[in-house]
């Protein structure tokens, strides 16, 4: 496939610790597109985002979409001479559709309560995730807002309907074990997802997933 030299100014508006824009930054690379980052700062959402109130929004050219999966399917439609992050039709595009969306329903929203942990971990995992915001939102964020992050990010509208769409009746390491045996089962023997032996799009959405909260010691 060859691929035409880009001439399209490209912006992914995003915070850096975002799942979702994970997955459009993940589809930008795998395409090899040029773009720049515009990491914004939660108190000036209104200012700043070109359209609606979450990340991720992309814009190509002046022209602005948002949620990731349609940024996916957008990228695909203003880029097809570029690899492509799903099948153009068929029963095979269907299921990898099918699997992104157990992506964002279920995979995704489980690492809002994985993450954070319990008891301390909770307090300490947030106040890690306030530092990384602090120093990528443009403007850094006031001290007494870097304190109560851990407390604050619960009480988001956004982060409390993940939590409600995470929550499964099950303990922590019951609901991680059952998670990992549906991705396993989503990977039908493959390498990657769908038992494709290239990845797609659900693939790029999962990676970040695993990658974005790792911290080495």
């Amino acid at each position: 496939m060859t691929t035409e030299p880009q001439t399209e100014a490209i912006t992914l508006y995003s915070y850096a610790m975002s799942p979702y824009a994970a997955k459009v930054h993940c589809f930008l690379l795998y395409k090899r597109l040029r773009f720049e980052c515009f990491y914004l700062n939660p108190r000036r959402i209104k200012q700043d985002l070109p359209v609606g109130r979450q990340v991720p929004v992309l814009t190509i050219d002046g022209e602005s979409r948002a949620d990731s999966t349609p940024i996916g399917l957008w990228l695909d439609e203003r880029f097809p001479e570029r690899p492509r992050l799903l099948p153009e039709s068929g029963d095979e595009r269907e299921q990898l559709r099918k699997i992104d969306d157990w992506i964002s329903h279920c995979l995704i929203p489980s690492s809002f309560r994985f993450f954070p942990g319990e008891g301390i971990d909770r307090w300490l995992n947030g106040w890690r995730l306030a530092r990384v915001m602090h120093r990528t939102a443009r403007g850094g964020l006031p001290l007494t807002l870097r304190l109560a992050w851990p407390a604050f990010i619960q009480r988001v509208p956004f982060v409390r309907r993940l939590l409600e769409m995470a929550d499964d009746g099950l303990s922590l390491p019951e609901s991680k074990r059952k998670l990992y045996r549906q991705f396993t089962a989503h990977l039908a023997g493959g390498p990657f997802l769908a038992g494709r032996d290239t990845p797609s799009l659900p693939d790029l959405a999962a990676y970040p997933q695993f990658a974005l909260y790792y911290r080495s010691e």
